[in-house]
């Protein structure tokens, strides 16, 4: 039998504080690109594989689960919130691996993008859809060539080419995987997943869909229903539509009559995400029967300037309309509201947010504006005068007609508001039981093992609790070892809880933030929730008082207001 040659798909998790909700982080794009390997005739030469428990592992963890898995290529998905951890990765799997070929793609892959295309860490990068380029890309890498498409770039030393020719665009109803494909995730709340476009109609200057595929390719009806009903024999008990704006699909109507038909028994429930402005009652109608119970609507702002700058036009009274019309039909809408646009004021999204708040049944998002990589936004950022971050997320933190204590402002509001929902905040920092508190939990005793401590390998969210007398006076030791397990996993989640037999000073808290701050930022810092004001949400610090023993109530709040300062 001829041996093949090892890929291994590799997509990491968008890592939270939310200790209770479910986490997702289904593979999708390896799972299309696997499926289109298999199809072709760089099948006879490659295997795809798949890393297990990728979603709880630590980057030590990662590193050693790439080398037992011994690839010879590895396959990158990119999005924002893994990019920085995926290249410290690969950095790390080179150095013991150097012979690995990596090739990367995703939502993240930009041709214009800040830091992807520094240094040598990659062999190859593909922008847009990857399934139409990828076996060639494999034939490449076992011929020692490239390839010629003008989406995907080889590094060649420290220089990057490009290719010059277009690649066949992807057909859906021949290049998705079958519905029955054992590959096709389904996770602990048996939702799946449907894709029933590829491109985007609409225009908005913030987003890339209309970049990377002018032109739409749609799913038919008979095969939308068809993998439903596969699904629904599989138990799944919710489908999730996955396209930009389900309604651009132009048998948008049909396609829910047929859901409405095959779904009679109401065993499935749907989501997707609408221009509610083209809803009219027979639509609504058709999606209560078919049981879509939540619909995502971008209405991004109510002012017609800022609408016009991002290409976003919108009409109001139609808007208004297809929202109560959907929800008299007892569908849930999130209406989503976006800051930082180009020629917005805060006059804006306030308005905005009492508008949304006058409907019944519908939640409210209210998101900084993010400049992502390859999009009209981003390259005209100057030009509107938008002021952003360097590295992800990205998030525009001042604009000429929107200040930064402006938008602190506007945080604070979210975060003190019970209908907005904010980024998993901690809940108390110092009490009998502060947290909520991740269940990967290592305990210290601060005069026996600081000096000699060696960090175990374990998940990407960890509790590290620091116990004894005294802890002012191994206030060194301690900065150090938070200091060293940060440096060494960089980007786990953790929470550092002191655990004091009595009042110690303050001023330890004060310098054990210090050190934390003077880390290198984690992306969960970076969001406007937390980096706006200052705080930290990827390491945080709290105080777990011990049972059976009295503290002082003044310092107590003394210390959750100093921590609460501090940390987010």
């Amino acid at each position: 039998m001829k041996h093949k040659s090892r890929v291994l798909f590799l997509q990491l998790p968008c890592l939270d504080n939310d200790v209770g909700g479910m986490r997702e982080n289904l593979p999708l794009a390896g799972i299309y690109l696997n499926y289109a390997l298999k199809q072709s005739a760089e099948s006879c030469w490659f295997q795809g594989a798949f890393l297990p428990a990728v979603d709880e592992m630590d980057n030590r963890g990662l590193e050693r689960g790439i080398m037992a898995a011994a690839p010879d290529v590895l396959v990158c998905t990119l999005y924002l919130w893994n990019i920085e951890r995926t290249l410290r990765v690969i950095r790390a799997v080179r150095r013991r691996h150097p012979h690995v070929k990596v090739l990367a793609g995703g939502p993240e892959a930009a041709r214009p993008h800040p830091f992807l295309f520094r240094g040598a860490l990659l062999d190859a990068v593909a922008v847009g859809e990857g399934e139409a380029v990828f076996p060639a890309m494999l034939h490449a890498v076992r011929t020692g060539g490239a390839t010629d498409f003008n989406t995907v770039a080889w590094r060649r030393g420290r220089v990057w080419n490009w290719g010059r020719k277009d690649a066949a665009p992807v057909v859906l109803a021949r290049d998705l995987p079958p519905p029955d494909d054992g590959r096709l995730p389904l996770d602990a709340g048996r939702i799946g997943y449907l894709e029933t476009t590829r491109g985007c109609p609409m225009q908005c200057s913030f987003c890339r869909y209309h970049h990377l595929r002018p032109e739409m390719d749609v799913l038919p009806p008979d095969e939308v229903v068809r993998r439903v009903r596969a699904w629904m024999k599989r138990g799944v008990r919710e489908v999730r539509f996955i396209d930009p704006t389900l309604n651009a699909h132009p048998q948008f109507i049909e396609i829910l009559e047929r859901l409405a038909e095959v779904n009679r028994c109401r065993r499935m429930s749907f989501f997707a995400e609408l221009k509610a402005d083209t809803i009219d009652a027979r639509a609504a109608d058709l999606l209560a029967r078919a049981n879509f119970t939540e619909i995502e609507v971008g209405m991004q702002s109510m002012d017609r300037q800022v609408l016009k700058a991002i290409r976003r036009p919108t009409r109001f009274d139609r808007l208004e309309e297809g929202i109560r019309q959907m929800t008299r039909h007892g569908i849930r809408i999130t209406l989503d509201i976006m800051y930082g646009l180009p020629k917005q004021r805060p006059a804006d999204v306030y308005r905005a947010i009492r508008w949304g708040r006058r409907f019944r049944r519908v939640g409210l998002q209210c998101m900084q504006t993010l400049l992502l990589p390859g999009t009209d936004l981003r390259r005209d950022m100057r030009r509107f005068g938008l002021k952003a971050g360097a590295l992800p997320p990205y998030g525009v933190a001042a604009t000429p007609s929107f200040s930064q204590k402006e938008m602190v402002r506007l945080e604070q509001f979210l975060a003190d508001a019970p209908d907005l929902p904010s980024d998993s905040p901690m809940d108390c920092f110092v009490g009998y039981a502060p947290g909520p508190l991740f269940p990967d939990v290592t305990c210290l005793d601060v005069s026996r093992r600081l000096h000699t401590f060696v960090l175990p390998e374990g998940g990407n969210r960890r509790v590290l609790v620091l116990a004894g007398s005294g802890l002012y006076a191994y206030r060194a030791l301690i900065k150090q070892l938070l200091s060293r397990v940060v440096r060494r996993e960089p980007d786990v989640l953790w929470q550092f809880v002191l655990a004091p037999v009595c009042e110690e000073p303050l001023d330890l808290v004060e310098e054990l933030a210090e050190t934390l701050q003077n880390a290198p930022a984690h992306i969960l810092d970076r969001y406007a929730s937390a980096s706006l004001s200052g705080r930290l949400a990827a390491r945080r610090l709290c105080i777990l008082l011990q049972r059976g023993r009295r503290y002082d109530p003044a310092w107590v709040v003394a210390a959750e207001d100093a921590l609460r300062a501090r940390f987010y």
